[in-house]
C-alpha cells in the first residue's frame, strides 16, 4: 500500500540497529577469548541444570494455578466471581523479587510465619531451592496464563464449550477434552512468557540462592571484572532463548483453532455448595498471592517514611520517568515498526527480529550494548547517562507494544484499507484519518504494559544506571541483598503501589476493549 510505504523508510534506524546489535552481539560472545578459571565447564553444566529445572518447573507451576482459575471465573457465576475476574491478575503488580524477598523473610526460621508454625511444633522447610523458588516465582508470573486464558475463552473457547453443553457433555468432560485442547496455544503463550521472565530473572533467583545464568552473568561482571565471561554466558542465554521461542512456534502452529466469536455468553450460576468451593478456593489463592504479601510489607514498612523520606520520593520520581519515558519512546517507535509491518510483503521477518528483545533477559542485552559499544567503538556505552539505559529497556520490551499494534492493525477491516488506497490521500492523511483512531487503544495498553515492566527491571537497571542514579528496583536489591528485609520494605511498597495502579488502569483499558 502506498500510503504505508514512508513507514519503512521512518522505521529503518531502529530496524538496521537492532539487526546489526544482535549479530555483533553474537560475534563478539563467542569469538572473544575469556577466563578459563571462572568460566569452567563445571559452571556451565551447574547453570544449565539449575536454569533449564527452575523454568520447566515454573512453566508447569504457573499453569497448574491459572488455568482452574481462569476457567472458573470466565465460564460461572458464584459469589465474587466479578471480583476475582480482575483482582487474581495483582500479583502482576509484584515483581518476582519482591515476592522472593518477602517470602523469604516470612518463612526463614526466624522469620513471623515460621515461628508461628513452630508454636504447634510443625518446622517448615527451606524455601530456598529449585522446588520453594519455582513455587514462589509461579504465584508471581501466573497472571500471564491467566489473562490469556481468559481473553480465549471470551472469543474462543465459549462457542466451542456451548457446542459441547448442546451435545449432553457433562462441564468436566466439555472443559476436559474440548475446551483445554482448544486453549492450548494460550496456554502455551502464557506458560513462554513466565519462563521468559523466570529466564530473566536477577533479584529473585538471587535472594533465593539459584545459581542460574542471571546471577552468573552479573557476578562475571561485577564480581570478577571478567566482561568476555560474561558476553560468553549470556551468548549461551540468548540460544537457549530462542531454541525455546522455537519450539513454543511449533507447539503452537501445529494447534491452529477457528475463527473468532463474538457471541454473548452468560456465565452458568453454579449451585450454593459449589459456588461457595469456588468462592473460598479464589480467596484463598487472593490472600496468598496478593493479600499475605502484601500485608507482610505493610508490616514491616514504616509508612511515614515511606511516604514521607526525600530519598523514597526521589526513588519513586526516578522510576516513574524512567518508565514513562521509556514507555513513550517505545510507543512511538513501535507504532512506525508496526505500520511499516503491515505496508511490507517481503520484509515482514526482518521487522519480526528486530522486535525480539523481549525473549531476551535485561543481563544480556545490558552486557551486550556493553561490549559491542566497547569493541566497536571504543567507549562505554554508560557514558551517555540515562539514555545507555533507555536503549536497554528499549531494546527488551519492543515486543509487547509491536505485538499489541500489530493485532490493532488486523483488526481493521480490509474494506476500510482497499477504500483508503483508491483515494488520493497522502500518508499523513491516512494516518490521521483511518490507522491513528483504530490503534489509539492499543497504544495506550502498549504504554501501561511497557511502563509496568519498565519499573519492575532490575537487572538491566542495576548493570547500565548512570553513577547516582537509584530506582525503586536498584534500591531493592541493594537492601535484600544484606537480606534487609525491612529496610527494603519502603521501596517495595511504593513500587508495588506504583505498579497497582498501572494495572488497574489496564484492567480496565482491556475490559473496554472487549
Amino acid at each position: 500500500m502506498q500510503h504505508l510505504k514512508i513507514w519503512k523508510y521512518l522505521s529503518a534506524p531502529w530496524v538496521g540497529f537492532s539487526i546489526f546489535f544482535f549479530i555483533s552481539f553474537l560475534t563478539l560472545a563467542f569469538l572473544q577469548s575469556f577466563s578459563e578459571n571462572f568460566l569452567t565447564s563445571a559452571l556451565i553444566s551447574k547453570l544449565l541444570i539449575n536454569t533449564i529445572s527452575l523454568t520447566i518447573l515454573v512453566g508447569f507451576f504457573t499453569f497448574i494455578i491459572a488455568a482452574p482459575f481462569a476457567i472458573i471465573t470466565s465460564l460461572y457465576k458464584f459469589p465474587g466471581h466479578q471480583f476475582f475476574s480482575w483482582s487474581l491478575t495483582l500479583p502482576l503488580a509484584f515483581p518476582a523479587y519482591i515476592y522472593a524477598f518477602i517470602f523469604v523473610g516470612g518463612l526463614e526460621y526466624s522469620g513471623p510465619i515460621a515461628t508461628w508454625f513452630r508454636d504447634f511444633e510443625i518446622i517448615l522447610p527451606s524455601v530456598r531451592n529449585i522446588l520453594g523458588a519455582s513455587i514462589i516465582m509461579s504465584l508471581a508470573l501466573y497472571p500471564y496464563i491467566f489473562l490469556l486464558m481468559k481473553a480465549q475463552i471470551r472469543y474462543l473457547g465459549i462457542p466451542i464449550f456451548k457446542a459441547a453443553k448442546t451435545l449432553g457433555k457433562s462441564d468436566i468432560t466439555a472443559i476436559k477434552t474440548i475446551l483445554l485442547p482448544a486453549l492450548k496455544p494460550a496456554i502455551i503463550a502464557g506458560m513462554i512468557l513466565a519462563m521468559l521472565e523466570t529466564l530473566a530473572d536477577f533479584g529473585g533467583v538471587s535472594t533465593l540462592r539459584i545459581e542460574t545464568f542471571t546471577v552468573a552473568i552479573y557476578n562475571a561482571w561485577f564480581g570478577y571484572q571478567d566482561y568476555f565471561s560474561g558476553a560468553r554466558l549470556a551468548g549461551i542465554l540468548f540460544i537457549f532463548v530462542i531454541l525455546l521461542l522455537i519450539l513454543s512456534k511449533k507447539l503452537t502452529d501445529s494447534n491452529k483453532t477457528g475463527s473468532i466469536s463474538h457471541d454473548s455468553f452468560d456465565k452458568i450460576p453454579l449451585n450454593k455448595s459449589l459456588g461457595i468451593i469456588c468462592c473460598s478456593a479464589c480467596s484463598l489463592l487472593f490472600i496468598i498471592a496478593f493479600g499475605l504479601p502484601f500485608l507482610q510489607l505493610l508490616v514491616w514498612s514504616d509508612l511515614s517514611e515511606t511516604f514521607l523520606s526525600v530519598s523514597n520520593i526521589k526513588l519513586f520520581m526516578n522510576s516513574g520517568f524512567l518508565g514513562f519515558f521509556t514507555a513513550l519512546l517505545i510507543s512511538i517507535t513501535a507504532l512506525v515498526l508496526s505500520l511499516a509491518y503491515a505496508g511490507s510483503t517481503k520484509m515482514k521477518g526482518i521487522y519480526t527480529a528486530a522486535t525480539i528483545g523481549y525473549a531476551l533477559p535485561g543481563s544480556v542485552i545490558a552486557v551486550g550494548l556493553l561490549i559491542v559499544i566497547n569493541e566497536l567503538f571504543g567507549i562505554s556505552i554508560t557514558s551517555i547517562g540515562i539514555f545507555g539505559l533507555v536503549l536497554c529497556l528499549s531494546i527488551r520490551f519492543m515486543t509487547p507494544a509491536f505485538q499489541y499494534l500489530i493485532s490493532a492493525l488486523e483488526n481493521i477491516p480490509e474494506s476500510s484499507k482497499k477504500a483508503l488506497s483508491t483515494m488520493p490521500v497522502n500518508s499523513l492523511k491516512a494516518f490521521t484519518s483511518l490507522y491513528l483512531p483504530s490503534m489509539r487503544p492499543a497504544m495506550l495498553v502498549a504504554f501501561l504494559v511497557v511502563f509496568i515492566e519498565v519499573v519492575k527491571e532490575q537487572p538491566a537497571t542495576l548493570i547500565l544506571r548512570p553513577v547516582g542514579f537509584e530506582t525503586l528496583s536498584s534500591k531493592i536489591y541493594n537492601f535484600t541483598s544484606e537480606g534487609q528485609w525491612e529496610l527494603a520494605a519502603n521501596p517495595s511498597l511504593l513500587l508495588v503501589m506504583l505498579s497497582f495502579i498501572l494495572v488497574y488502569f489496564l484492567n480496565k483499558r482491556l475490559d473496554r476493549n472487549e
